[in-house]
């Protein structure tokens, strides 16, 4: 039993090499789910961080004033509490976390402190009002960062680490920016079509006279006949046809 209690999965975990290698492992997956989805799934882990942190401290404090029951239904409202600001703060946690980044890098590049300080303080401002672009760019540096951390612990060569730490971060944060253009154009283009439907039809070719029983190509659903611009809509899709 102890033998098989030491050896996992062909991994001797008597060992600190196999430990080692395991959680390189884990940490080169994880930084490139967070290079290339980080922005998605920021404000979920830090709203999941604040429930958890506010319930215990809620728990333990009712608990001390009236006892367990007091304890649960105190750690409830702290959680719901905790995971409404640690939404707000993941503002602050990106603003921070760029803010640092710009600091060593210009600190690394000049050896002056104060520059440095200055970059730090304008990257944390700019990360605090973009806070999507920023969190796109600086989840892709934190993934690019686990996965060199990764590939150190793995033994390989420097010019390899280097290679992942720019490839994982520059493809990681461009892809992120990629795909939150194309969702502001899209909500550009709801709010245009739902703002104003003439506009939306103003450029689109005449439709034929209505006729009954016309079907949306997209939804399935019974389109209407708009006779002030000679078109169908659905109204499901918000969309002419």
């Amino acid at each position: 039993m102890q033998q098989q209690g030491q050896e996992l999965f062909d991994l001797d975990l008597a060992g600190g090499n196999e430990y080692l290698a395991l959680i390189a492992v884990i940490l080169i997956l994880l930084g490139l789910f967070l290079a290339f989805a980080g922005r998605r799934i920021w404000k979920q882990v830090m709203s999941f961080v604040g429930a958890i942190i506010g319930g215990l401290i809620g728990f333990a404090i009712g608990a001390a004033i009236g006892g367990w029951l007091m304890g649960f239904i105190v750690g409830m409202l702290a959680a719901m509490v905790g995971s409404t600001l640690f939404i707000f703060l993941a503002r602050i946690g990106i603003g921070i976390i760029a803010g640092l980044l710009g600091f060593i890098v210009v600190a690394m590049l000049t050896g002056s402190a104060i520059v440095a300080l200055l970059v730090g303080v304008i990257a944390f401002v700019v990360a605090v009002v973009y806070i999507e672009a920023a969190m796109g760019i600086v989840t892709g540096v934190v993934g690019g960062l686990l996965v060199a951390l990764g590939l150190l612990w793995l033994d390989m060569e420097m010019l390899v680490v280097v290679i992942g730490l720019l490839a994982v971060s520059v493809f990681g944060a461009a892809f992120q920016m990629t795909a939150l253009k194309d969702e502001e154009a899209r909500r550009r283009a709801a709010r245009v079509a739902a703002q104003s439907p003439v506009a939306a039809s103003a450029t689109a070719p005449p439709e034929p006279p209505p006729m009954p029983g016309r079907m949306c190509p997209r939804c399935g659903r019974a389109l209407t006949y708009i006779p002030e611009y000679n078109r169908y809509y659905c109204f499901k899709c918000q969309r002419y046809e």
